[in-house]
């Protein structure tokens, strides 16, 4: 496995997965793990407006901190996700 990509090489490795999968299912999701700092939302922005490959950025969402962009042309509607609440009950 590749640990160093540019961006054209993790782009198009990405682009040739997702193609594959989706040969089989219907859609997929694709988490982007890594430290502080690392570049994580520089990418999915770039993904959201860019798109990459063979996928257009309509056919895109992004989550990042708890929300959702999708990019649908025109507008950009930005949909909150907070996680739920649990309250642990001592006895």
């Amino acid at each position: 496995m590749k640990i160093v990509y540019d961006k054209a090489e993790l782009l198009s490795d990405l682009n040739q997965i997702c193609l594959q999968t989706l040969k089989e299912k219907p859609r997929m999701i694709i988490s982007i793990a890594g430290p502080c700092g690392s570049g994580k939302s520089t990418l999915g922005k770039f993904i959201r407006k860019k798109g990459f490959g063979n996928f257009k950025p309509y056919q895109i969402a992004v989550i990042d901190d708890n929300v959702m962009s999708l990019n649908l042309f025109i507008a950009r509607p930005k949909i909150r996700n907070t996680p739920p609440i649990t309250l642990q009950k001592t006895i």
